[in-house]
């Protein structure tokens, strides 16, 4: 989406605006709030965030929670792997013995 196009429209409502109240700032203002007693608006409104805040908890305490679904899944190799890799070092663990040697590790050369 390109902006110009958006823009050069703004502006041309802009000039249309300022021409319809002669540039006077006042008289644009007062034509829009005569346009707003004209057209109230339908929904409801909100005055403050408290207000806001305070809706949405009635209405978050009235509707039923949303239910919950299975997460999204996509089956990797790698993580597969890691996850048998940890499966059998557990298994490792739980069954195996800790086996001590006489002789020490033998240096790399």
């Amino acid at each position: 989406m390109k902006a110009e196009p958006i823009l050069q429209e703004l502006e041309a409502v802009k000039e249309r605006l300022s021409a319809e109240a002669n540039g006077d700032t006042r008289r644009f203002l007062d034509q829009m709030d005569a346009w707003l007693v004209e057209h109230p608006h339908a929904g409801p409104v909100v005055n403050s965030p408290e207000e806001l805040q305070a809706r949405l908890r009635a209405r978050e305490a009235t509707e039923p929670p949303p239910p919950h679904g299975k997460p999204y899944r996509v089956h990797d190799p790698i993580i597969a792997e890691v996850h048998r890799n940890r499966e059998a070092l557990y298994r490792e663990q739980q069954a195996g013995a800790l086996i001590l040697k006489d002789e020490p590790p033998r240096k790399k050369r």
